[in-house]
């Protein structure tokens, strides 16, 4: 997970954060592979062909999702999170699968260090967008690292979840914590993807996560 234009202190409460729980993750990827949101994520990557394409992988956890590609022929991805633990998690899975070859990573904020990040076939947020405080440019700068697909997972638009995360965002505030989601308006992020120059090719969703894939023009 990243969080662009943050605070150093938030930066901080998120690495804190996502690496104390890095473990729990590998243990579920390694005990039952892919998250239901992530098998509809590379459902609608498979739309298109992944064989020797590169992967940007932002807010890569523990790497379930560019590991799967490179196992099914991706030719290379780049892994990147502000997490620490969710890195190192990400480099061992790589090692033990026999294909850390073809797999790099980067511990940081995808925003501060796209400059040093190649241009991909295939960018994938899953669930990173609502660690981000600065959407605008979140989506700006890895748009314009994108060659072909787009894909990303988001919190439904719905009272339900609205709700849920605007009342964890008021919780974390009000007791100070360093790292907190954020609620977007995720109708215009759609549009702004749009925009630069995408089109939905595909769309899914579980009770609490939406799924898009959006392809360049």
């Amino acid at each position: 997970m990243n969080c662009c234009c943050a605070t150093n202190s938030f930066k901080e409460g998120a690495n804190s954060f996502f690496s104390r729980y890095s473990a729990m993750y590998a243990r579920r990827f390694r005990k039952h592979g892919l998250e239901r949101v992530q098998k509809l994520l590379l459902q609608g990557v498979r739309t298109e062909q992944v064989l020797d394409k590169e992967i940007l992988d932002i807010g890569c956890g523990v790497g379930a999702l560019h590991l799967t590609l490179l196992n099914e022929g991706a030719a290379r991805a780049t892994g990147v999170d502000i997490s620490e633990g969710m890195i190192e998690r990400a480099r061992k899975f790589s090692i033990d699968l026999g294909i850390a070859d073809r797999a790099a990573y980067v511990v940081g904020d995808f925003v501060e260090v796209a400059e040093t990040i190649r241009e991909s076939d295939v960018t994938l947020l899953d669930k990173s967008v609502c660690c981000y405080e600065d959407i605008d440019t979140l989506i700006r700068t890895s748009t314009a690292k994108t060659k072909d697909l787009y894909a990303l997972s988001h919190p439904r638009q719905n009272l339900f979840m609205e709700l849920a995360f605007k009342g964890h965002i008021a919780f974390a505030r009000f007791f100070k914590w360093k790292f907190h989601p954020f609620w977007h308006d995720w109708k215009k992020l759609r549009e702004n993807i749009q925009n630069l120059g995408f089109e939905l090719i595909y769309s899914n969703a579980t009770p609490m996560w939406q799924v898009l894939v959006f392809k360049r023009n």
